[in-house]
Parts: structure tokens; C-alpha cells; sequence
């Protein structure tokens, strides 16, 4: 039994447990429900594979509820090169070490529990969750906050093509040996630096754009009040989806990273193909004018929208009639609460915190809203 449990164990589940830890929540009433042998082990793994130096987001933006508490941690652990560019970039090396200390002190690891929840009932009191190791979770809160990552993306034409593998494939392996890569957005840009690092022959990027270059996953406007106002005001679902869709800046990279890439094209060392690739076939890659023997080809394009589809979701569809707007998203109140005692946060919580719903602030967002519901239940249970 547990007054609260948070689905889910990456970035957005932990900084919302240290915000609900620092609010009070012991460590015994708090379950944390992820497959991984380690909380945040996903995002470690994703990031160390393509060896990102330092992370898109400022460095206000991490786990602990102080927006400071990462500057002052790299100031007192003495770190150096602790973050990059005017705006703080991370050192992605600490970013991890920062948040495995704080899942230390906060207990976090106690109150992990390693498996996967399959199927969701409720009786009149509680949430009961039945998980794949046969266990049944029961609790008087949930909050779902996994990712949007449950799928990775690879068009249907390559997938059985030879030689052929997606970065965030758990079958996955380091091919050294690898000279081309498909993607273009930040993944394929690390990707590709990295392997320019790793050996001297040239690196094919093919993408589906010319680079496209932002600062962020959105523009600084979607942090605050200077977007957020207007888009709270619209009443129509479709028209938010909307407006997310056109603000995300998926497949697009940091100035930082376009210089590097352009630097290797003018050595030589690079080719950034645009549209050319047409498709894979008996171990050639072929375009309108040309075909190219290749040895491996390594996909750098995502994830699939398929958050929505993912079984617990349907079952609060369909059995528990958890509300949906009519653009097919969760109805969600201003606390992210989907169903009475039920909260979500990412890609499910869109329509409540825009653009930046998946990322690290919207986890911090994500945090503060819900924390807000946990202290209005804690003061009513004293209260009575």
C-alpha cells in the first residue's frame, strides 16, 4: 500500500518524486514503477551512446526543485568544463551525476520497483496495478510519467534491410566501422560527430531537410508567461495541438552543432545529403543518380507517436472512461489530474503545459503542478 506511485522512472518521474519528497512525502509511502535496473538509466544510456558532451537545456533546468541547485552542485563537486555556450548547457557527465546524488539522499532507490505495469484497475478507494512479476501494486495516487519513447521510428522499407540499426535499439552494438548515418536532428548530428572522432574515413549524413537550426526544443517564449497566457486561453484542443505541433522543434539542432558538422564538410570529411535517399537495396544505398556500397547504416530519427496507444492508456480509455478532448488527448485538469486521483505528466500532460511538455522543464512543471495537488490532499487529511 503507498499514498502515492509514479509510473515511469526517467528524468520527468524523478524530478517529480525529489519535488514530493521535499514536500513531505516519506520514502515508504512512495513507489517509483520502471523496468530499468537504475532510475534515469534510459536517458543515461541514450546519451552516453551518441556521446553528447552537454545537454540542449540551460542549466536551471534539471531534478532538484531548486532551479540553482545544479550550478551550486558543480561549483562545491569543483568540476570542470561544467557547462557550455551562453546558456549554460550542462556537462552531460555531471547533469547524471547530479541526479544519481540525488537519488541517493532523497532514498529514491528504496521506493524503486523493478518491473512493468500492465494493466490498471480501481475499486472505490484505490488504484490497484498489476505488474508483469505477478505483484499488484495498490495506491491511493498514481501519476504516469513515462516518456514518449516507447517505439522507435525506422521506416517500414529499411527494417529488414542487412547492416541496418536504430541508435536507441536495445539490440544495439558500437559499429565503429559505420560511415553512414540517417537522421537530422540533434541525435543524428552527435551521432555523426562521434563517428567523424572515431575514424578517419568519410561520414555520410542523409537527411530529409536542410538543418535546421534552434536553440531549443521550442522557442524561450513557451518557459513563461509570454506564450503560455494566450495559449491557456484557447478553448479548442485541436487548435493547442495544433500550435504544439508548429512550435516543437523536432529535428533540429543547436548553432554549436551545425558549425561542427559544417566544419567536417569542409574538410572533406563529411557529405550531407538532403533529400537524396531513396531507398536501401542489396546492400547499396540508392539515390536518383547514384548507388552507394555501404558497410552499416545506423537510423537517428526517434521515437513514433504512440504514447496514446500504449495498453494502460487504452485501458483508461476504454474501461475507466478517462475523458479525452476532441484532438484525442487527455482532458487533464490545471494539477494535471486526468481521473479522480490519477495525474499525468509529458507528452500526456500537452494541452496543459504546450510545447514544452516532454522535456526536462516540463518536469519541472510538471512537478510543481501536481505537488500542489499533493499538499491540498495533505492539508485536508490533517484538516479532518
Amino acid at each position: 500500500m503507498f499514498k502515492w506511485t509514479i509510473i515511469g522512472g526517467g528524468i520527468q518521474a524523478v524530478t517529480i518524486a525529489l519535488k514530493l519528497r521535499e514536500q513531505g512525502l516519506d520514502t515508504k509511502d512512495l513507489c517509483i514503477i520502471d523496468p530499468h535496473s537504475n532510475l534515469c538509466e534510459q536517458f543515461n544510456t541514450f546519451t552516453s551512446r551518441i556521446e553528447m558532451p552537454y545537454l540542449r537545456s540551460p542549466c536551471v533546468h534539471h531534478v532538484h526543485p531548486n532551479p540553482f541547485h545544479l550550478k551550486q552542485f558543480a561549483k562545491i563537486k569543483q568540476f570542470t568544463n561544467p557547462s557550455y555556450g551562453k546558456y549554460q548547457r550542462p556537462n552531460r557527465e555531471m547533469f547524471m551525476y547530479h541526479t544519481h546524488d540525488l537519488i541517493h539522499k532523497f532514498d529514491l532507490n528504496k521506493s524503486h520497483k523493478q518491473t512493468t505495469v500492465t494493466a490498471v484497475d480501481k475499486d472505490a478507494e484505490f488504484w490497484h496495478l498489476h505488474c508483469d512479476n505477478k505483484q499488484c501494486i495498490i495506491s491511493e495516487n498514481v501519476i504516469i510519467a513515462f516518456g514518449c519513447n516507447h517505439q522507435i521510428k525506422t521506416p517500414q522499407s529499411y527494417k529488414d534491410a542487412s547492416d541496418v540499426s536504430h541508435i536507441f535499439d536495445n539490440t544495439y552494438k558500437d559499429y565503429a566501422h559505420t560511415s553512414h548515418v540517417i537522421g537530422s536532428g540533434i541525435t543524428a548530428a552527435h551521432l555523426t560527430l562521434k563517428l567523424l572522432k572515431q575514424n578517419q574515413s568519410q561520414i555520410h549524413l542523409w537527411t530529409n531537410k536542410p538543418l535546421a537550426v534552434h536553440d531549443f526544443d521550442a522557442d524561450s517564449g513557451w518557459l513563461g508567461p509570454r506564450n503560455m497566457k494566450k495559449f491557456s486561453q484557447l478553448e479548442n484542443s485541436t487548435e493547442k495541438k495544433s500550435v504544439i505541433l508548429a512550435e516543437r522543434h523536432k529535428g533540429s539542432m543547436p548553432k554549436e552543432l551545425e558549425l561542427r558538422l559544417k566544419k567536417y564538410v569542409m574538410q572533406g570529411r563529411l557529405v550531407i545529403h538532403v533529400n537524396e535517399l531513396k531507398k536501401i537495396k542489396n546492400h547499396k544505398i540508392i539515390t536518383e543518380h547514384q548507388q552507394l556500397l555501404y558497410d552499416y547504416i545506423i537510423f537517428a530519427t526517434g521515437f513514433e507517436e504512440t504514447i496514446m496507444q500504449q495498453p494502460i492508456i487504452q485501458q483508461l480509455i476504454k474501461i475507466h472512461k478517462a475523458p479525452l478532448r476532441s484532438c484525442g488527448l487527455p482532458n487533464i485538469s490545471s494539477q494535471l489530474e486526468w481521473l479522480p486521483n490519477l495525474y499525468v505528466s509529458g507528452g500526456l500532460a500537452d494541452l496543459e503545459l504546450g510545447p514544452f511538455a516532454r522535456n526536462i522543464m516540463g518536469g519541472r512543471e510538471s512537478a510543481i503542478r501536481i505537488t500542489r495537488a499533493f499538499i491540498d490532499k495533505t492539508h485536508k487529511t490533517t484538516v479532518s
